[in-house]
């Protein structure tokens, strides 16, 4: 799918409404949906067995249909499993923040099949024991909620101590929370991370069409005080904008999924979602493996694969940039790292 193909999806609907909030992330709170299936996939049982580490064990079934998937996110699980194939050619270490569930999760699953090693970061214990089962072959999990930012600092070292990764996706996210929590998930600790992560090679920041109705909310990021969602979503795709500017040798892009059907999806009621679930995921993996004409791309803003011309005018602004970094190392007392 590119732009110019999408006549009654998510560019008719462009902030027709709330609805549109749904844009799909891994990492997500809602309740599953009421059409979405609790059983396990087709030839799979549900499956509680405790992981190395703790004495928690995997929610559910394979892939947690209902509890924190989707069915079409474990139906598009199994296809990959189905039928991805192995690289021909250099693989390379990844990490992804938020891929227990979601859009995360599948490119993390589609990664592994193409043999690449993937480290996965769950929130917390329960999910990590989720994410353990649902995905073996990984690497390793690193956890920490994006929620408490001393926890995200500690995340930070937790990946440091892994060592280098080739590419780093900020995939994590949340939606319909009070607008503090989402400074601190969806604002505070991607820049943190950023900041604090030793620099891979390549960077994704996951955004949304919301950001067209964001603020750069200075005030709100200095003092703590809250920000929207749309708000949120400027910030990730500023964050990534600045990097690319600030670090040439490196690429980095802000990625937008689209409005697919991952629990996140579903929220406030929605039934159906109107983009592709695999488009919405593929762009970070396209991006990732780097073998397709194109992939190359840096300091963009990314709709499946393609450069999306529509975009917040702050997103660009390199003055809005430095002063969203400023406002981040004043609130955190973590600067931005310099190119050197």
């Amino acid at each position: 799918m590119t732009l110019n193909t999408i006549p009654v999806t998510r560019r008719s609907l462009l902030l027709t409404g709330t609805a549109l909030g749904a844009v799909a992330l891994a990492a997500c709170t809602s309740a599953a949906p009421q059409d979405a299936s609790t059983s396990a996939p087709t030839g799979t049982q549900p499956d509680r067995t405790a992981t190395s580490g703790g004495d928690v064990g995997a929610q559910g079934g394979l892939y947690g249909v209902g509890v924190y998937n989707t069915r079409q996110v474990a139906d598009e699980l199994v296809w990959i499993d189905e039928n991805v194939q192995p690289l021909a050619g250099d693989t390379k270490r990844i990490l992804i923040t938020g891929s227990t569930a979601g859009a995360g999760q599948l490119a993390a699953k589609h990664l592994l099949k193409r043999g690449h090693t993937v480290v996965a970061h769950a929130r917390n214990r329960q999910r990590a024991a989720d994410v353990r089962r649902d995905l073996p072959g990984l690497e390793d999990v690193v956890t920490g909620d994006l929620l408490d930012l001393g926890q995200t600092r500690t995340l930070a070292e937790q990946i440091n101590a892994l060592g280098d990764f080739d590419v780093i996706v900020h995939n994590a996210g949340e939606y319909g929370l009070p607008d503090g929590d989402l400074l601190n998930s969806n604002s505070l600790s991607p820049y943190l991370l950023t900041a604090l992560v030793t620099r891979p090679r390549q960077l994704s920041f996951l955004t949304s069409d919301l950001h067209l109705g964001g603020s750069l909310r200075l005030d709100e990021v200095r003092s703590g005080g809250g920000i929207g969602y749309g708000d949120s979503k400027l910030h990730m795709a500023m964050i990534a904008t600045a990097a690319a500017r600030l670090w040439p040798d490196r690429q980095v892009n802000a990625v937008a999924p689209g409005w697919i059907p991952t629990l996140m999806g579903f929220h406030n009621g929605n039934t159906s979602t109107p983009d592709s679930l695999r488009d919405g995921y593929m762009t970070q993996v396209w991006l990732a493996e780097g073998v397709e004409p194109g992939s190359d791309v840096t300091g963009e803003f990314l709709f499946h694969q393609q450069v999306e011309p529509r975009v917040n005018e702050l997103v660009h602004d390199t003055q809005a940039q430095d002063r969203l970094l400023a406002a981040y190392a004043e609130q955190t007392g973590v600067a931005f790292p310099s190119q050197s």
